[in-house]
């Protein structure tokens, strides 16, 4: 069975170097492989569970012997503890690797660990009167240099919280701005948002994750428009939102998709007719176009795929 294994191993990453196959279906028949594999593909299981298991405990116990000393340590000891801990964790995870796919859940988590690492040494280094953008930039660096290389779910999710917080730290410090007193903020969420959705489009990211956290950040931009009383704004990028995801998901119909163009649709409806007619009225009318617009879109989807 190794053997068989090692010789898969090679013919996907040459399919995969000839662009023949991404990183995800790449990973995706390894995990089907090792599945095969009965009760070796337990032990790895039982072995993977162990090792998070085990950084857990370290860590708690880490951290219940340092809580007393920490606080009184010097700024170089602290900085250094967390540089030695931020490039011990890329290491190993440098050296671990994507050959199996619980190696690659393994070298994400510590990928992201360093990462983490790295923003809390950089912040203990520098002091900060404002926003902490220089620590999270690093980490962020970090984490979208692990991700571009082994596109794991998990460096997925955390390069892109990474630059969804960066991002704001940088506009804070630049624009010395409250977010709820400027659209750039929520712009800002639109452009990642759409720069996500590309990537997503183009299959460079996993595209159902991708498209979910897309549509996700372009309703909750939306929605803090209209808080922020930036109600043109809000309805503006509606009107470019909720169709651009409703044709995107008759090309490829992922769920994420319709729920993000219903969804931004039905929110954004209703609070327009409800600031303008106010009342029960308002929340009607907008439970109506909403219906009218997901049962349209509904319609026209079943229709292309007949």
């Amino acid at each position: 069975m190794q053997e068989g294994a090692q010789r898969l191993k090679k013919v996907l990453n040459s399919l995969e170097s000839e662009g023949l196959l991404t990183t995800e279906q790449t990973n995706l028949v390894h995990t089907r492989f090792e599945s095969l594999e009965g009760s070796d593909s337990q032990k790895s299981i039982f072995a993977e569970i162990a090792a998070y298991l085990g950084g857990a405990f370290i860590s708690i116990a880490t951290l219940f012997l340092v809580a007393n000393i920490w606080d009184e340590a010097p700024r170089a000891v602290r900085v250094g503890a967390l540089t030695v801990l931020a490039i011990a964790l890329f290491i190993t995870a440098t050296l671990l690797g994507n050959v199996t796919a619980m190696r690659l859940r393994l070298t994400s988590v510590l990928s992201l660990g360093s990462a983490i690492a790295a923003t809390a040494a950089t912040g203990f280094a520098f002091d900060f009167d404002g926003a902490p953008s220089l620590p999270l930039s690093v980490g962020a660096v970090i984490s979208l240099y692990a991700f571009i290389k082994y596109k794991h779910e998990i460096l997925h999710v955390g390069t892109y919280g990474y630059l969804f917080i960066t991002g704001l730290m940088i506009l804070g410090s630049i624009t010395s701005i409250e977010p709820e007193d400027s659209v750039v903020y929520p712009l800002y969420w639109i452009i990642l948002a759409s720069i996500w959705l590309y990537l997503s489009w183009t299959s460079m990211i996993n595209q159902t994750l991708g498209y979910l956290i897309s549509a996700a950040t372009y309703f909750l931009a939306t929605q803090f428009l209209f808080i922020s009383d930036e109600r043109f704004f809000s309805y503006l990028a509606t009107l470019v939102i909720a169709p651009l995801l409703a044709w995107i998901f008759l090309q490829d119909r992922r769920w994420p998709l319709l729920l993000g163009a219903v969804l931004t649709t039905t929110f954004t409806t209703g609070e327009f007719v409800a600031a303008t007619l106010g009342g029960s009225l308002g929340a009607l009318l907008g439970l109506l176009a909403a219906g009218i617009a997901l049962i349209t879109t509904s319609m026209v989807a079943i229709r292309k795929s007949r």
